[in-house]
Protein backbone atom coordinates (compact mmCIF):
# COMPACT_ATOMS: atom_id res chain seq x y z
CA UNK A 1 0.00 0.00 0.00
CA UNK A 2 2.96 2.74 0.63
CA UNK A 3 3.82 2.19 -3.00
CA UNK A 4 0.80 2.66 -4.12
CA UNK A 5 0.92 6.63 -4.09
CA UNK A 6 4.25 7.12 -5.48
CA UNK A 7 3.36 5.46 -8.39
CA UNK A 8 -0.21 6.97 -8.90
CA UNK A 9 1.60 10.45 -8.64
CA UNK A 10 4.10 9.24 -11.03
CA UNK A 11 1.04 8.33 -13.75
CA UNK A 12 -1.07 10.99 -12.91
CA UNK A 13 2.34 13.80 -13.05
CA UNK A 14 4.26 13.24 -16.28
CA UNK A 15 7.11 15.57 -14.58
CA UNK A 16 6.97 13.93 -11.38
CA UNK A 17 10.20 12.57 -9.83
CA UNK A 18 9.62 9.17 -9.88
CA UNK A 19 8.73 9.58 -14.12
CA UNK A 20 11.44 8.31 -15.27
CA UNK A 21 10.57 10.16 -18.12
CA UNK A 22 10.43 13.49 -17.16
CA UNK A 23 13.43 14.80 -18.14
CA UNK A 24 12.83 13.02 -21.83
CA UNK A 25 9.49 15.23 -21.53
CA UNK A 26 11.21 18.47 -20.34
CA UNK A 27 14.17 18.60 -22.68
CA UNK A 28 12.07 18.36 -25.14
CA UNK A 29 9.46 20.89 -24.15
CA UNK A 30 12.94 23.29 -24.33
CA UNK A 31 13.84 22.27 -28.11
CA UNK A 32 10.63 22.74 -29.40
CA UNK A 33 10.16 26.52 -27.48
CA UNK A 34 13.34 26.95 -29.14
CA UNK A 35 12.68 25.87 -32.74
CA UNK A 36 8.64 27.09 -32.55
CA UNK A 37 10.09 30.75 -31.59
CA UNK A 38 12.43 30.77 -34.62
CA UNK A 39 9.74 28.93 -37.29
CA UNK A 40 7.65 32.30 -35.76
CA UNK A 41 10.46 34.69 -36.82
CA UNK A 42 12.40 33.77 -39.36
CA UNK A 43 9.63 35.01 -41.75
CA UNK A 44 9.43 37.90 -40.32
CA UNK A 45 12.94 38.47 -40.18
CA UNK A 46 13.35 37.59 -43.84
CA UNK A 47 10.34 39.77 -45.19
CA UNK A 48 11.80 42.99 -43.31
CA UNK A 49 15.27 42.13 -44.66
CA UNK A 50 12.99 42.48 -48.60
CA UNK A 51 13.20 38.66 -49.11
CA UNK A 52 10.40 37.31 -50.70
CA UNK A 53 7.90 34.27 -50.18
CA UNK A 54 10.05 31.67 -52.57
CA UNK A 55 13.43 32.77 -50.40
CA UNK A 56 11.21 31.93 -46.99
CA UNK A 57 10.18 28.97 -48.69
CA UNK A 58 14.07 27.91 -49.62
CA UNK A 59 15.53 28.56 -46.13
CA UNK A 60 12.36 26.54 -44.39
CA UNK A 61 13.62 23.47 -46.99
CA UNK A 62 17.08 24.13 -46.50
CA UNK A 63 16.29 23.93 -42.36
CA UNK A 64 14.40 20.57 -43.18
CA UNK A 65 16.44 18.77 -45.73
CA UNK A 66 19.45 18.78 -43.38
CA UNK A 67 16.99 17.96 -40.52
CA UNK A 68 16.04 15.09 -42.76
CA UNK A 69 19.42 14.47 -43.51
CA UNK A 70 20.94 14.28 -39.19
CA UNK A 71 17.56 11.59 -38.77
CA UNK A 72 18.91 9.17 -40.79
CA UNK A 73 22.66 10.05 -39.19
CA UNK A 74 20.90 9.38 -36.16
CA UNK A 75 19.43 6.39 -36.73
CA UNK A 76 22.40 4.96 -37.80
CA UNK A 77 24.77 5.62 -34.67
CA UNK A 78 21.49 5.71 -31.99
CA UNK A 79 22.65 3.59 -28.87
CA UNK A 80 21.37 4.52 -25.69
CA UNK A 81 25.19 4.93 -24.66
CA UNK A 82 25.23 7.62 -27.09
CA UNK A 83 22.40 8.98 -26.62
CA UNK A 84 23.88 12.21 -24.22
CA UNK A 85 26.03 13.11 -26.59
CA UNK A 86 24.20 13.70 -29.22
CA UNK A 87 21.51 16.08 -27.38
CA UNK A 88 24.71 18.05 -26.30
CA UNK A 89 25.66 18.37 -29.57
CA UNK A 90 22.71 19.46 -31.40
CA UNK A 91 22.10 21.84 -28.59
CA UNK A 92 25.50 23.71 -29.07
CA UNK A 93 24.71 23.43 -33.06
CA UNK A 94 21.14 24.91 -33.19
CA UNK A 95 22.47 27.72 -30.32
CA UNK A 96 25.57 28.76 -32.70
CA UNK A 97 22.98 28.87 -35.26
CA UNK A 98 20.65 31.25 -33.31
CA UNK A 99 23.33 33.59 -32.03
CA UNK A 100 24.79 34.28 -35.66
CA UNK A 101 21.33 34.00 -37.62
CA UNK A 102 20.42 37.85 -36.78
CA UNK A 103 23.35 39.37 -38.21
CA UNK A 104 23.47 38.07 -41.31
CA UNK A 105 21.97 39.87 -44.44
CA UNK A 106 22.13 37.25 -47.83
CA UNK A 107 20.00 34.65 -48.24
CA UNK A 108 22.81 32.03 -48.62
CA UNK A 109 23.97 33.31 -45.07
CA UNK A 110 20.58 32.29 -43.78
CA UNK A 111 20.27 29.11 -45.73
CA UNK A 112 23.68 27.99 -43.99
CA UNK A 113 23.00 29.13 -40.81
CA UNK A 114 19.18 27.28 -40.83
CA UNK A 115 20.87 24.08 -42.24
CA UNK A 116 23.24 23.61 -39.34
CA UNK A 117 20.48 24.82 -36.87
CA UNK A 118 18.21 21.77 -38.93
CA UNK A 119 20.79 19.34 -38.61
CA UNK A 120 21.25 20.34 -34.96
CA UNK A 121 16.99 19.85 -34.43
CA UNK A 122 17.24 16.67 -36.56
CA UNK A 123 19.69 14.47 -34.18
CA UNK A 124 18.22 16.09 -30.90
CA UNK A 125 14.41 15.32 -31.80
CA UNK A 126 15.04 11.87 -33.21
CA UNK A 127 17.21 10.90 -30.06
CA UNK A 128 15.20 12.02 -27.93
CA UNK A 129 12.48 10.66 -29.32
CA UNK A 130 14.20 7.13 -29.34
CA UNK A 131 15.26 7.40 -25.55
CA UNK A 132 11.18 8.10 -24.92
CA UNK A 133 10.54 4.79 -26.38
CA UNK A 134 13.10 2.73 -25.72
CA UNK A 135 12.91 4.15 -21.98
CA UNK A 136 9.09 3.67 -21.27
CA UNK A 137 8.07 2.59 -17.82
CA UNK A 138 6.72 -1.19 -17.82
CA UNK A 139 3.37 0.14 -16.12
CA UNK A 140 2.96 3.25 -18.51
CA UNK A 141 0.96 2.48 -21.81
CA UNK A 142 2.30 3.96 -25.22
CA UNK A 143 -0.71 6.27 -25.87
CA UNK A 144 0.48 7.73 -22.18
CA UNK A 145 3.94 7.86 -22.72
CA UNK A 146 3.50 9.30 -26.77
CA UNK A 147 0.59 11.79 -25.85
CA UNK A 148 2.38 13.58 -23.49
CA UNK A 149 5.54 13.33 -25.75
CA UNK A 150 3.43 15.16 -28.25
CA UNK A 151 1.16 17.38 -25.68
CA UNK A 152 4.60 18.70 -24.35
CA UNK A 153 5.46 19.70 -27.88
CA UNK A 154 1.87 21.54 -28.84
CA UNK A 155 2.32 23.03 -25.34
CA UNK A 156 5.97 24.33 -26.30
CA UNK A 157 4.54 25.67 -29.57
CA UNK A 158 2.04 27.41 -27.84
CA UNK A 159 4.38 29.54 -25.88
CA UNK A 160 7.08 29.79 -28.24
CA UNK A 161 4.75 31.93 -30.63
CA UNK A 162 3.11 33.85 -28.26
CA UNK A 163 6.55 34.57 -26.70
CA UNK A 164 8.09 35.33 -30.05
CA UNK A 165 5.70 37.58 -30.42
CA UNK A 166 5.41 39.78 -27.67
CA UNK A 167 9.33 39.54 -27.51
CA UNK A 168 9.38 40.68 -31.17
CA UNK A 169 6.85 43.20 -30.77
CA UNK A 170 8.23 44.89 -27.58
CA UNK A 171 12.06 45.00 -28.41
CA UNK A 172 12.45 43.75 -32.14
CA UNK A 173 12.87 40.50 -34.40
CA UNK A 174 16.65 40.29 -33.43
CA UNK A 175 16.46 41.17 -29.95
CA UNK A 176 13.85 38.67 -29.73
CA UNK A 177 16.25 35.76 -31.83
CA UNK A 178 19.61 36.50 -29.39
CA UNK A 179 17.42 35.84 -26.39
CA UNK A 180 15.73 32.43 -27.30
CA UNK A 181 19.35 31.66 -28.27
CA UNK A 182 20.30 29.91 -25.29
CA UNK A 183 17.44 28.02 -24.68
CA UNK A 184 18.45 24.62 -27.28
CA UNK A 185 21.65 24.67 -24.67
CA UNK A 186 19.02 24.89 -21.09
CA UNK A 187 17.77 21.74 -22.90
CA UNK A 188 20.74 19.83 -23.81
CA UNK A 189 21.89 20.24 -20.26
CA UNK A 190 18.74 18.99 -18.67
CA UNK A 191 18.79 15.67 -20.68
CA UNK A 192 22.58 14.94 -19.78
CA UNK A 193 21.48 14.91 -16.33
CA UNK A 194 18.13 13.05 -16.38
CA UNK A 195 18.76 10.55 -19.19
CA UNK A 196 17.05 7.94 -18.24
CA UNK A 197 17.94 4.40 -18.10
CA UNK A 198 16.35 1.99 -20.81
CA UNK A 199 13.81 -0.86 -20.25
CA UNK A 200 13.33 -2.23 -23.98
CA UNK A 201 15.09 -6.01 -24.46
CA UNK A 202 18.19 -5.25 -26.02
CA UNK A 203 17.92 -1.11 -25.37
CA UNK A 204 21.36 -0.71 -23.26
CA UNK A 205 23.16 -1.57 -27.32
CA UNK A 206 20.82 -2.18 -29.70
CA UNK A 207 19.55 0.56 -31.94
CA UNK A 208 18.78 0.79 -35.39
CA UNK A 209 21.97 0.18 -36.86
CA UNK A 210 22.90 -2.41 -34.35
CA UNK A 211 24.23 -5.92 -36.23
CA UNK A 212 22.11 -8.96 -35.05
CA UNK A 213 24.73 -11.17 -33.11
CA UNK A 214 23.42 -15.05 -34.85
CA UNK A 215 24.21 -13.45 -38.36
CA UNK A 216 27.64 -14.75 -39.76
CA UNK A 217 27.36 -13.08 -42.99
CA UNK A 218 26.71 -9.74 -40.98
CA UNK A 219 30.47 -9.98 -39.24
CA UNK A 220 31.87 -9.75 -42.83
CA UNK A 221 33.09 -6.75 -44.63
CA UNK A 222 33.84 -3.74 -43.16
CA UNK A 223 31.96 -2.12 -40.47
CA UNK A 224 30.21 0.75 -42.67
CA UNK A 225 29.22 -2.06 -44.83
CA UNK A 226 27.58 -4.60 -41.93
CA UNK A 227 25.82 -1.38 -40.56
CA UNK A 228 24.24 -0.10 -43.71
CA UNK A 229 23.06 -3.99 -44.08
CA UNK A 230 21.44 -3.63 -40.86
CA UNK A 231 19.72 -0.85 -41.48
CA UNK A 232 17.80 -2.05 -44.64
CA UNK A 233 16.63 -5.02 -42.74
CA UNK A 234 15.77 -2.92 -40.04
CA UNK A 235 14.06 -0.77 -42.71
CA UNK A 236 12.44 -3.46 -44.08
CA UNK A 237 10.90 -5.18 -41.30
CA UNK A 238 9.33 -2.30 -39.74
CA UNK A 239 5.62 -2.73 -39.12
CA UNK A 240 2.89 -1.29 -41.66
CA UNK A 241 1.91 1.12 -39.02
CA UNK A 242 5.39 2.75 -38.57
CA UNK A 243 4.98 4.03 -42.20
CA UNK A 244 1.20 4.75 -41.82
CA UNK A 245 2.50 7.52 -39.16
CA UNK A 246 5.29 8.28 -41.27
CA UNK A 247 3.05 9.50 -43.84
CA UNK A 248 0.57 10.93 -41.88
CA UNK A 249 3.51 13.49 -40.14
CA UNK A 250 4.35 14.28 -43.39
CA UNK A 251 1.07 15.50 -44.36
CA UNK A 252 0.25 17.31 -40.95
CA UNK A 253 3.47 18.78 -41.47
CA UNK A 254 2.86 20.25 -44.87
CA UNK A 255 -0.53 21.64 -43.64
CA UNK A 256 1.40 23.19 -40.50
CA UNK A 257 4.66 24.27 -42.56
CA UNK A 258 1.95 26.33 -44.90
CA UNK A 259 0.40 27.58 -41.64
CA UNK A 260 3.51 28.36 -39.41
CA UNK A 261 5.79 30.16 -42.68
CA UNK A 262 3.34 31.97 -44.74
CA UNK A 263 0.59 32.71 -42.22
CA UNK A 264 2.63 35.61 -40.65
CA UNK A 265 2.90 37.09 -43.55
CA UNK A 266 -0.66 36.77 -44.71
CA UNK A 267 -1.82 37.97 -40.92
CA UNK A 268 -0.09 41.26 -41.72
CA UNK A 269 -1.56 41.62 -45.08
CA UNK A 270 -4.97 41.25 -42.99
CA UNK A 271 -4.11 44.15 -40.45
CA UNK A 272 -2.72 41.89 -37.43
CA UNK A 273 -0.21 42.59 -34.95
CA UNK A 274 2.58 40.44 -33.91
CA UNK A 275 0.89 40.03 -30.64
CA UNK A 276 -1.97 39.25 -32.41
CA UNK A 277 -0.46 36.45 -35.35
CA UNK A 278 1.54 34.76 -32.11
CA UNK A 279 -1.72 34.44 -29.95
CA UNK A 280 -3.46 32.54 -32.85
CA UNK A 281 -0.62 29.83 -33.01
CA UNK A 282 -0.61 29.56 -29.37
CA UNK A 283 -4.63 29.00 -29.06
CA UNK A 284 -4.05 26.77 -32.01
CA UNK A 285 -0.94 24.71 -30.39
CA UNK A 286 -2.61 24.75 -26.56
CA UNK A 287 -5.43 22.96 -28.30
CA UNK A 288 -3.63 20.23 -30.11
CA UNK A 289 -2.17 19.71 -26.47
CA UNK A 290 -5.80 19.52 -25.18
CA UNK A 291 -6.40 17.55 -27.76
CA UNK A 292 -3.48 15.24 -27.63
CA UNK A 293 -3.65 14.70 -23.69
CA UNK A 294 -7.44 13.52 -24.52
CA UNK A 295 -6.88 11.47 -27.43
CA UNK A 296 -7.09 8.18 -25.34
CA UNK A 297 -10.32 9.02 -23.67
CA UNK A 298 -11.80 9.79 -27.35
CA UNK A 299 -9.93 6.91 -29.61
CA UNK A 300 -11.31 4.50 -26.61
CA UNK A 301 -14.65 5.59 -27.91
CA UNK A 302 -14.63 6.09 -31.54
CA UNK A 303 -12.11 4.08 -33.38
CA UNK A 304 -9.34 5.79 -34.95
CA UNK A 305 -10.09 4.69 -38.62
CA UNK A 306 -13.37 5.93 -38.83
CA UNK A 307 -11.88 9.72 -38.06
CA UNK A 308 -9.17 9.62 -39.44
CA UNK A 309 -10.48 10.93 -43.22
CA UNK A 310 -12.90 13.77 -41.72
CA UNK A 311 -9.54 14.59 -39.19
CA UNK A 312 -7.61 15.18 -42.72
CA UNK A 313 -10.25 17.28 -44.25
CA UNK A 314 -10.42 19.33 -41.30
CA UNK A 315 -6.34 20.12 -41.31
CA UNK A 316 -6.35 21.14 -45.15
CA UNK A 317 -10.08 22.66 -45.03
CA UNK A 318 -9.47 25.50 -42.14
CA UNK A 319 -6.28 26.66 -44.70
CA UNK A 320 -8.42 26.64 -47.59
CA UNK A 321 -10.76 28.93 -45.68
CA UNK A 322 -8.65 31.38 -43.68
CA UNK A 323 -7.99 33.43 -46.35
CA UNK A 324 -11.58 34.72 -46.74
CA UNK A 325 -11.58 35.77 -42.73
CA UNK A 326 -10.27 39.05 -42.27
CA UNK A 327 -11.42 39.82 -38.44
CA UNK A 328 -9.23 38.38 -35.37
CA UNK A 329 -11.81 36.44 -33.71
CA UNK A 330 -13.51 35.03 -36.33
CA UNK A 331 -10.06 32.89 -37.47
CA UNK A 332 -9.96 31.39 -33.85
CA UNK A 333 -12.48 29.02 -34.39
CA UNK A 334 -10.36 27.59 -37.58
CA UNK A 335 -6.45 27.24 -35.73
CA UNK A 336 -8.75 25.64 -32.90
CA UNK A 337 -10.16 22.72 -35.38
CA UNK A 338 -6.93 22.57 -37.29
CA UNK A 339 -4.99 22.63 -34.10
CA UNK A 340 -7.59 19.86 -32.93
CA UNK A 341 -7.28 17.40 -35.66
CA UNK A 342 -3.34 17.93 -35.73
CA UNK A 343 -3.12 16.51 -32.26
CA UNK A 344 -5.29 13.79 -32.24
CA UNK A 345 -3.80 12.16 -35.27
CA UNK A 346 -0.41 12.69 -33.74
CA UNK A 347 -0.88 10.40 -30.83
CA UNK A 348 -3.20 8.20 -32.47
CA UNK A 349 -0.50 6.71 -35.35
CA UNK A 350 2.34 7.45 -33.13
CA UNK A 351 1.33 5.43 -29.89
CA UNK A 352 -0.05 2.73 -33.03
CA UNK A 353 3.72 2.54 -34.24
CA UNK A 354 5.04 2.40 -30.49
CA UNK A 355 3.12 -0.60 -29.80
CA UNK A 356 3.72 -2.20 -33.07
CA UNK A 357 7.68 -2.16 -32.77
CA UNK A 358 10.37 -4.23 -31.44
CA UNK A 359 13.82 -2.66 -29.63
CA UNK A 360 15.94 -3.04 -31.97
CA UNK A 361 14.05 -1.28 -34.73
CA UNK A 362 13.85 2.19 -32.27
CA UNK A 363 16.27 4.04 -33.90
CA UNK A 364 15.24 3.84 -37.43
CA UNK A 365 11.52 3.91 -36.30
CA UNK A 366 12.14 7.64 -34.55
CA UNK A 367 13.81 8.54 -37.59
CA UNK A 368 11.09 7.46 -40.06
CA UNK A 369 8.29 8.74 -37.91
CA UNK A 370 10.02 12.52 -37.24
CA UNK A 371 11.18 12.01 -40.92
CA UNK A 372 7.57 12.57 -41.92
CA UNK A 373 7.66 15.65 -40.23
CA UNK A 374 10.63 16.70 -41.72
CA UNK A 375 9.50 16.43 -45.40
CA UNK A 376 6.58 17.88 -44.73
CA UNK A 377 8.12 21.14 -43.35
CA UNK A 378 10.58 21.19 -46.09
CA UNK A 379 8.17 20.23 -49.31
CA UNK A 380 5.46 22.36 -47.94
CA UNK A 381 7.10 25.74 -47.93
CA UNK A 382 9.15 25.31 -50.77
CA UNK A 383 5.87 24.72 -53.10
CA UNK A 384 3.99 26.93 -51.25
CA UNK A 385 6.60 29.69 -51.49
CA UNK A 386 6.78 29.53 -55.24
CA UNK A 387 2.77 29.44 -55.63
CA UNK A 388 2.37 32.57 -53.71
CA UNK A 389 5.65 34.31 -55.63
CA UNK A 390 3.57 33.03 -58.72
CA UNK A 391 -0.24 33.73 -58.00
CA UNK A 392 -0.16 35.61 -54.47
CA UNK A 393 -0.41 33.91 -50.62
CA UNK A 394 -4.12 33.97 -51.07
CA UNK A 395 -4.00 31.43 -53.99
CA UNK A 396 -1.57 29.40 -52.15
CA UNK A 397 -3.33 28.96 -49.14
CA UNK A 398 -6.67 27.71 -51.35
CA UNK A 399 -4.79 25.69 -53.66
CA UNK A 400 -1.62 23.82 -52.08
CA UNK A 401 -3.68 22.27 -49.00
CA UNK A 402 -6.19 20.72 -51.44
CA UNK A 403 -3.69 19.34 -53.73
CA UNK A 404 -1.65 17.63 -50.53
CA UNK A 405 -5.70 16.54 -49.17
CA UNK A 406 -6.15 14.86 -52.43
CA UNK A 407 -3.29 13.27 -53.27
CA UNK A 408 -3.62 11.50 -49.61
CA UNK A 409 -6.56 10.67 -50.44
CA UNK A 410 -5.70 8.67 -53.22
CA UNK A 411 -3.02 6.76 -50.96
CA UNK A 412 -5.62 6.10 -48.68
CA UNK A 413 -8.14 4.45 -50.77
CA UNK A 414 -5.55 2.48 -52.56
CA UNK A 415 -4.33 1.24 -48.99
CA UNK A 416 -6.08 -2.38 -47.82
CA UNK A 417 -8.44 -1.89 -45.75
CA UNK A 418 -7.29 -4.66 -42.75
CA UNK A 419 -3.97 -2.21 -42.46
CA UNK A 420 -5.83 0.65 -41.79
CA UNK A 421 -8.12 -0.73 -39.38
CA UNK A 422 -7.52 -1.63 -35.50
CA UNK A 423 -4.22 -2.88 -34.35
CA UNK A 424 -2.66 -0.37 -36.82
CA UNK A 425 -4.51 3.27 -36.18
CA UNK A 426 -6.37 2.66 -33.35
CA UNK A 427 -3.71 2.08 -30.43
CA UNK A 428 -4.73 4.41 -27.71
CA UNK A 429 -7.01 2.26 -25.92
CA UNK A 430 -6.12 4.51 -22.00
CA UNK A 431 -7.89 7.21 -21.15
CA UNK A 432 -5.25 9.39 -20.69
CA UNK A 433 -7.22 11.69 -17.88
CA UNK A 434 -7.21 8.79 -15.94
CA UNK A 435 -4.31 6.61 -16.74
CA UNK A 436 -2.83 5.63 -13.37
CA UNK A 437 -6.26 3.56 -12.43
CA UNK A 438 -5.86 0.55 -14.64
CA UNK A 439 -1.98 0.63 -13.98
CA UNK A 440 -2.12 0.67 -9.91
CA UNK A 441 -4.94 -1.71 -9.79
CA UNK A 442 -3.97 -4.37 -12.32
CA UNK A 443 -0.12 -3.63 -13.85
CA UNK A 444 0.05 -6.48 -15.66
CA UNK A 445 -2.77 -4.46 -18.15
CA UNK A 446 -0.72 -1.72 -19.17
CA UNK A 447 1.23 -2.65 -22.28
CA UNK A 448 4.50 -3.41 -22.68
CA UNK A 449 6.57 -3.08 -25.61
CA UNK A 450 8.87 -5.30 -24.76
CA UNK A 451 7.14 -8.12 -24.23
Amino acid sequence: MAETPPLERAIRNPLDPRNPLAGVYLATTLFELSEGALRFLVPLNLDARGLGPESIGLVIFAFSATSLFARGVTAGIFRHGRARHLIIGAGLASTFAYLLTPFMREIWQFTLLMSIDGFGWGVATTALLAVMMISKPTWMSSAVAMGWFVGFQGIAFALATTLAGVLADSFGIQAAMLTLATVPVMAASLISIRLPRPTLVDAPDEGAGALAADEPEARRGSRVGRSFRSAIRTIRALPFAVWAATVTALYLNVMNGLLASFFPLLGLRLGLTFGEIGSLSSMRSAVSSVARFGAGWIFARIPAHRLHVPLLTISAGTLIILPSISAYAFQFPLFALNGMSRGLLRVTTGAAAMDSMKGSQVGIAAAAMTAGLDMGKMVGPLIGGFVAAAFGLDVMFRVVPLGFLLLYLVLYVATPRHRLRPGTAAAPTDPLPDPAADAVSNPASVPDPSA
